[in-house]
Order: structure tokens, then sequence, then C-alpha cells
């Protein structure tokens, strides 16, 4: 492992920074997946 000295305050931010840019990943994945376009394709496809 690596052996790097950090602060607390450091590693906090660091994980905060992390967890934020995993958000925002998940978050435009889902709204790109979800589209309103593509939920209505897929009920419609159940009516017809």
């Amino acid at each position: 492992m690596l052996n790097v000295r950090m602060t607390q305050a450091r590693r906090i931010l660091l994980w905060l920074i992390l967890a934020t840019l995993a958000a925002l990943v998940t978050y435009f994945a889902f709204r790109g997946y979800f589209s309103p376009e593509l939920l209505l394709n897929f009920s419609s496809a159940f009516s017809c």
C-alpha cells in the first residue's frame, strides 16, 4: 500500500470529493438511461 501521510481533514475532503464524483456519475447515468423518450417507447411497446 501507499505510505502517504495525510491529515484527517485532508482525508475527509478526499472522500467527500470521491463521493461527489461517484454521485454525479450515477446521476448522469440514470438520467441518460431513463430519458423520457426511452420510457415512452417502453410503455408504448406494451400497449400496441
